[in-house]
C-alpha cells in the first residue's frame, strides 16, 4: 500500500511538472501517422516479443512509449508544439522536434523527462503488483515485470555514455561549468559506450556509439548558441539527474544484478 501511495504522489508531481504538455494542440490526433510510422511501430513490437518473449517484450515496448512520450511532453512544455516520437525496431524510440531548445535548461528538462516521467508508472506498477498478488496473479506478474523493466532500462539510459540521455544530461551540466570540459567529457563518454559495446559484443550498441561520435561537433555548436544555465539551475539539474537515476536503480536493481552477477 505504501508503494501505491508513493506512486500516486509521483504521478501528481509528474502531472504538475508536465502541465500543458500532456496533450498537444491536435489533442489525441496522432501526428505523422503514415505507413512508415505504422510499419516501424509494428516491427518494434514484433522484434521485442521475439527477442524477449511476450511478457518482457510488451513491457519493454510500453516502457519505451512512455519514455518517449515524456520527451515529447517536455518538448511541448518548452514551446515545441510539433514534437512527436517514433518507435524504432531494436533501437527503442526517438523524440523529434523541428527546432532545437533555445536554452540549456530547456534542453536538460527535455532530456531528463524521458526517464523522469517513468518514475510514476514504475512505482505505481510495483504498488499495484503487490496489492493484486493474491487476487490477480497474472496481472500482478505483468505489473511487476513492467515496473522492473522500466526501472532497469531507464537506469541504463541514464548512465554517463554519449549519446544516451545520461550522457546528454552530463554534457549539459559540464558545459554549464566549463565549455571545454564538456567537449572532453563527451568524447570520453562516446569512447566509453564504444568500449562497452565491444565488451558486450553488441553491434547495435557499437552502431549507436558511432552515430553518437558523429554528433559531437553538432552538440558543441548547439551548446554555444544556447542560453547557459545559472549556478543555481546547474545544481538543481544535477540533483534531479541523481535522484532520477537513483530511483530507477532502486527499482531495477534485482533485474540488473541478474545480468551483471
Amino acid at each position: 500500500m505504501q508503494l501505491f501511495i508513493a506512486g500516486l504522489i509521483f504521478t501528481a508531481l509528474t502531472l504538475y511538472a508536465l502541465r500543458g504538455g500532456l496533450v498537444g494542440r491536435t489533442h489525441l490526433t496522432i501526428v505523422g501517422f503514415d505507413i512508415e510510422s505504422l510499419a516501424l511501430g509494428g516491427l518494434a513490437v514484433i522484434f521485442a516479443a521475439w527477442f524477449f518473449g511476450p511478457l518482457y517484450g510488451l513491457a519493454l515496448v510500453l516502457c519505451v512509449m512512455i519514455h518517449e512520450f515524456g520527451h515529447v511532453a517536455a518538448y511541448r512544455v518548452a514551446g515545441h508544439a510539433d514534437a512527436r516520437f517514433r518507435l524504432i525496431p531494436l533501437m527503442g524510440g526517438v523524440a523529434i522536434s523541428d527546432s532545437m531548445p533555445v536554452s540549456q535548461m530547456k534542453d536538460f528538462f527535455i532530456t531528463l523527462l524521458g526517464p523522469g516521467i517513468c518514475i510514476a508508472p514504475m512505482v505505481l506498477a510495483f504498488g499495484l503488483s503487490e496489492l493484486l498478488y493474491d487476487v490477480q496473479p497474472l496481472a500482478s506478474q505483468f505489473l511487476f515485470t513492467f515496473a522492473s523493466v522500466t526501472a532497469a532500462i531507464n537506469f541504463l539510459n541514464l548512465l554517463p555514455f554519449w549519446p544516451l540521455d545520461g550522457g546528454r544530461c552530463v554534457r549539459i551540466l559540464a558545459f554549464a561549468i566549463h565549455p571545454s570540459l564538456a567537449h572532453v567529457i563527451t568524447i570520453a563518454m562516446s569512447a566509453g559506450l564504444a568500449a562497452a559495446a565491444v565488451y558486450l559484443q553488441s553491434l547495435i550498441l557499437f552502431a549507436f556509439a558511432v552515430m553518437g561520435a558523429q554528433s559531437v561537433m553538432h552538440a558543441d555548436t548547439l551548446s554555444r548558441i544556447q542560453y547557459k544555465m545559472t549556478l543555481g539551475q546547474t545544481i538543481t539539474a544535477a540533483l534531479a539527474y541523481l535522484f532520477t537515476a537513483g530511483a530507477h536503480l532502486a527499482g531495477g536493481w534485482w533485474l540488473i544484478s541478474r545480468y551483471i552477477s
